[in-house]
């Protein structure tokens, strides 16, 4: 499998059910947040924030906190199983570091995986423009 594949399809499906199971949403403004209360039966005074938007009942933080961990290690894991120069060569272009000049972006995202510069450097040094 493919990074790619990995991160925006399998990893996004899990996070969705994660999501749902917990009765996240997001909420930009006032009709968003009224339609998500709505959809999950609940009042203001039932959720709370978890920062960028994301809203979920009070009652189901635990929850999303332990599934979010073990969704992040499974992740983890799973990268370890892929072509690495593949991994880091979609991170890169993810955030336009040859763009850029600037891996940093990457490398934030990349050390998760227990990644490190001199191998994200490699992979930038060796890339071709196309």
């Amino acid at each position: 499998m493919k990074y790619s594949t990995l991160k925006n399809e399998v990893y996004q499906a899990k996070q969705t059910k994660l999501f749902d199971k917990v009765g996240l949403f997001f909420a930009f403004n006032q009709k968003q947040l009224d339609e998500g209360l709505k959809e999950i039966k609940a009042n203001k005074k039932d959720i709370i924030s978890i920062g960028a938007g994301g809203l979920l009942p009070k009652k189901n933080l635990d929850t999303f906190l332990k599934g979010s961990n073990q969704l992040r290690k499974w992740l983890v894991n799973e990268v370890k199983k892929l072509d690495l120069d593949d991994v880091i060569n979609y991170e890169l272009n993810n955030y336009e570091c040859f763009y850029t000049g600037d891996c940093g972006p990457a490398y934030e995202v990349l050390k998760d995986y227990s990644i490190t510069q001199a191998q994200i450097l490699t992979v930038y040094n060796n890339h071709e423009e196309i």
